[in-house]
């Protein structure tokens, strides 16, 4: 057999292939191959393997001619003789078993969510229970409350109206709010300039009926009417109480901009106690109006402006606009509210001595305002509100204040003007008694008058 001589250029490695390749290949003498080995004796370069060799080490110790390359075994000494240089076979031994498994590999990184699921159908909206009087008063909301528009819009709306009337001279259109009901007859709050110098009111519900509308009473001074169908059991709104209103608030006003019945905006209290001349009247109409930046535009006016709690605080009345205070060209976000406290004691005084027979008013009803029982110096520049006159046996008289006081203050608020002034007395019911703060005439010095508030029919002089 001739020599195949393998490139070898390190003392000890692996087999080179061409061994592995003879050693496969087993040819010539009875040779046999079994599990990679070669058995009995194996020629190569003209050197002798013996084969307990191999199986017993799984490597051959051999000499290499430096000069002839033929590989030799080495001696039992392990040193090659002189010109040739040592060499190791390392032979691969069977496969052994397998080792013990691994430790577990970490967790993989969370996978990537899912798509969201589908929306679920909307519920079905409850059945409105039956209507009855105006409810008990309620807490006001504060700034922490939050507001559900759709709960309140659900609701509010089925008690708000659309007003329509006819007067001599054309039409105009506003909002109401439903206050009591009986079995045959239903009254209804707006606003007096709305109904002012109508010939014909027409009610229109929130499911589109239309019913012939009767004037019950009006206050000309707070700018309120009372307006009356006859059509009973329809759904009432309750009252809230003004008196507990914060500026920051969140509101919503409901009401029939434009004509456009039904609309719903929304936005927070501006301010509290603010001086407004409503409804274009004349200067005796003021209000202590709450302030609002939910839109309010008009044919808004006479609607509810409501709290968190579905509960009115206020009747929209008057919005400020760039050309003036109280212009119909739209809302700038300054809208103002009538307070329920007033609202409600000037509406319960009308339908209450209104005289209705069978189903038709005979005789209006009429409201009463509180009096101080002075005259104001329209004249005066200063801070405050100076007293021109006082009125014979009148609150002020009774408890000694002098003519030419100036007030400064009414239960510990600042009176900055004759205005205001009017609108604080405004708030309160006749009959109250309240503390005024004066600066007395003359150089008198400050003074604090304790004086109870006289009454008077609200349209009279």
């Amino acid at each position: 057999m001739s020599a195949e001589n393998p490139a070898v250029s390190d003392s000890s490695m692996s087999a080179p292939s061409a061994f592995r390749r003879m050693l496969s290949r087993g040819a010539g003498n009875g040779a046999k191959v079994g599990a990679g080995f070669l058995v009995g004796a194996l020629l190569v370069g003209g050197g002798a393997f013996a084969a307990n060799t191999i199986s017993s080490t799984n490597s051959i110790n051999a000499c290499v001619n430096n000069t002839s390359r033929v590989i030799t075994i080495a001696p039992t000494s392990g040193k090659c003789p002189t010109g040739t240089r040592a060499l190791t076979w390392n032979i691969a031994g069977p496969q052994g078993a397998a080792g013990p498994a691994g430790p577990a590999g970490a967790n993989g990184a969370p996978g990537a969510s899912g798509p969201a699921g589908a929306t679920g159908a909307q519920g079905v909206a409850g059945v409105a229970g039956n209507s009855g009087s105006a409810g008990s008063t309620g807490s006001s909301s504060n700034s922490s409350t939050s507001l559900n528009v759709t709960s309140i819009a659900n609701a509010l709306l089925p008690s708000v109206v659309s007003i329509a009337i006819t007067t001599r001279t054309g039409s105009a259109t506003g909002s109401g709010s439903i206050i009591k009901t009986s079995s045959t007859s239903t009254f209804i709050l707006t606003n007096n300039h709305v109904i002012s110098g109508a010939t014909k009111v027409t009610v229109e519900l929130e499911d589109g009926t239309e019913l012939e509308g009767q004037i019950v009473g009006f206050d000309v001074a707070y700018d309120l009417a009372v307006v009356m169908v006859n059509q009973g059991n329809l759904p009432v709104a309750n009252f809230g109480d003004s008196s507990k209103v914060v500026i920051g608030e969140q509101v919503v006003a409901i009401g029939s901009p434009l004509g456009l019945s039904g609309t719903v905006t929304s936005g927070i209290i501006s301010s509290l106690d603010r001086p407004v001349t409503t409804g274009g009247t004349g200067s005796e109409t003021y209000i202590n109006a709450l302030q609002t930046d939910a839109a309010v535009n008009p044919g808004n006016s006479g609607g509810p402006l409501v709290n968190a709690q579905s509960l009115i605080i206020g009747v929209n009345s008057a919005i400020a606009s760039l050309g003036s205070a109280t212009s119909s060209t739209g809302s700038i976000g300054l809208g103002f509210a009538i307070p329920i406290n007033q609202a409600k004691r000037i509406s319960n005084e009308i339908i209450a001595t209104a005289k209705i027979v069978g189903a038709k008013v005979t005789l209006a009803g009429v409201s009463t305002r509180p009096l101080l029982g002075v005259s104001f110096d329209t004249s005066y520049g200063g801070a405050g509100a100076k007293i021109y006159a006082l009125t014979a046996g009148g609150g002020a008289e009774v408890a000694g204040i002098p003519v030419n006081s100036v007030i400064r203050a009414i239960d510990g608020k600042n009176t900055k003007d004759n205005i205001e002034a009017i609108v604080r007395i405004r708030s309160y019911d006749p009959g109250a008694t309240i503390k005024v703060t004066v600066d007395l005439p003359n150089s008198g010095g400050s003074r604090i008058f304790t004086v109870t508030l006289g009454s008077a029919p609200s349209n009279s002089a």
